[in-house]
């Protein structure tokens, strides 16, 4: 199956108006980091959005990852299992304002990952949000699917 011509089509299995990152502004292959900017919206400013935030963000690390692993199908999707140590520093995110997400994996294997993320502004590099995320994708997403509707 071909692949999108969109970065983020590429990596994150999400589509609009679910999208919530605006662009990939860095990845470290190396370090298993990507940042992802974010422009807050009057419907994505409560400050709970931030997992939602972080969990975009490391969606689209681990599809980088499966590119440069070779894969080319439709970005893969996973589920989020649960966020652990959450500080969030602040009550809503401004709208308008731009937010730099980063989020590094702490632990991966064939189908778990832990990730650190982190949240700031843009404009100032101060952090507004942090938290490790867990999450689950299935090697084979239909028979996952399958087995639940069971």
């Amino acid at each position: 199956m071909p692949v999108s011509s969109s970065p983020l089509d590429d990596v994150l299995p999400h589509r609009k108006p679910m999208v919530l990152i605006d662009e990939i502004v860095a990845f470290d292959a190396a370090a298993g980091s990507l940042t992802a900017a974010v422009t807050a919206t009057r419907e994505w400013s409560e400050n709970w959005t931030a997992i939602e935030f972080m969990a975009q963000t490391a969606a689209a690390l681990a599809g980088k990852v499966d590119r440069l692993g070779g894969y080319e199908g439709p970005a893969r999707p996973g589920f989020l299992l649960g966020t652990r140590r959450l500080d969030l520093d602040l009550d809503r995110f401004e709208v308008g304002a731009r937010y730099l997400v980063t989020a590094t994996c702490a632990f991966s294997d064939a189908e778990t990952a832990s990730f650190e993320c982190v949240v700031t502004q843009a404009r100032d590099g101060a952090v507004v949000a942090k938290a490790t995320l867990n999450a689950y994708r299935p090697q084979d997403i239909r028979g996952f699917m399958a087995a639940q509707r069971e």
